[in-house]
């Protein structure tokens, strides 16, 4: 490699990190935010008595209609966002698995 394809490479490899950098902090944030608010609809539901199934299936939905024409759209986000509200709680929200598809 000669010295200018090094300095190029250096620069894309640079620039790359940056935005690589840049970009996996914005998903988490805005990852953050999502469950956050996952949480905070789980936890009114709970204290409302609504069954976690239906809470799941109601986030589920929610996540669906926002991923309609996305590639991968399933609803693993959900049940990951709401297993996460759970073990935050300490199984506070519910008494034992739950198998939704």
């Amino acid at each position: 490699m000669t010295s200018r394809n090094a300095k190029e490479h250096d620069t894309l490899l640079a620039q790359l990190k940056s935005v690589l950098s840049e970009r996996t902090e914005a998903a988490i944030a805005a990852r953050v935010v999502l469950r956050d608010a996952v949480c905070a609809y789980v936890a009114v539901e709970h204290a409302r008595g609504v069954p976690l199934t239906t809470v799941i299936q109601t986030v589920k939905d929610i996540l669906r209609s926002a991923e309609n024409g996305s590639v991968k759209a399933s609803g693993e986000l959900a049940v990951q966002l709401i297993d996460w509200c759970v073990e935050f709680h300490g199984g506070a929200t519910r008494a034992g698995p739950v198998l939704v598809s």
